[in-house]
């Protein structure tokens, strides 16, 4: 969605914009989108600045960090952008960064293309670990078998391989 400076209102203007499928992609392996954002807001305007703020809405599905199942994710974030243009962001480039620089973004002085931001507010707002259950059991991680739904005869504690020399001696002892 692109919104075109020379007809913004000087008060700001209110828009709304549903995705349409594909129309957002995330380029994220873990994490796909179920349902397209939806996202409102308000732009306004002081001098060369353009300020977004509004609300994303959408549904995702990410894998499970233990056993790699789908986890559906719903996906609510709120956000609050300043867009200066190019030629002033580069006139201030040598100042140091300041923490209300973080919500500061660049755009060519004309239009706002919100599909960057959209895409970037949606991959901040997924969990960054995602467990089916709590009680989730994981993957094997000798055989790979889902532990959640069977079992293995794998040995479930690992040596340190550092220290399998010794344990090695130890058995020598032993026999």
């Amino acid at each position: 969605m692109r919104i075109e400076l020379d007809k913004l209102e000087k008060t700001g203007n209110g828009f709304t914009h549903v995705y349409e499928p594909e129309e957002i992609v995330l380029d994220e392996e873990h994490a796909r989108l179920t349902k397209e954002p939806t996202v409102t807001g308000r732009i306004s305007r002081t001098g060369h600045e353009v300020r977004l703020r509004g609300k994303i809405s959408a549904s995702a599905e990410v894998d499970c960090d233990r056993c790699l199942k789908t986890v559906a994710v719903p996906v609510e974030t709120e956000f609050d952008v300043t867009y200066v243009p190019t030629e002033d962001y580069k006139r201030s480039e040598a100042a140091e960064l300041q923490e209300e620089d973080l919500s500061l973004s660049v755009f060519d002085g004309e239009t706002i293309d919100l599909d960057e931001l959209v895409r970037e507010q949606v991959l901040l707002a997924l969990p960054a670990r995602a467990l089916c259950g709590e009680e989730c059991k994981g993957l094997c991680p000798t055989c790979g078998t889902d532990r959640n739904a069977n079992s293995c005869d794998c040995h479930s504690k690992e040596i340190d391989p550092r220290w399998a020399g010794l344990l090695k001696a130890g058995m020598r002892d032993e026999g």
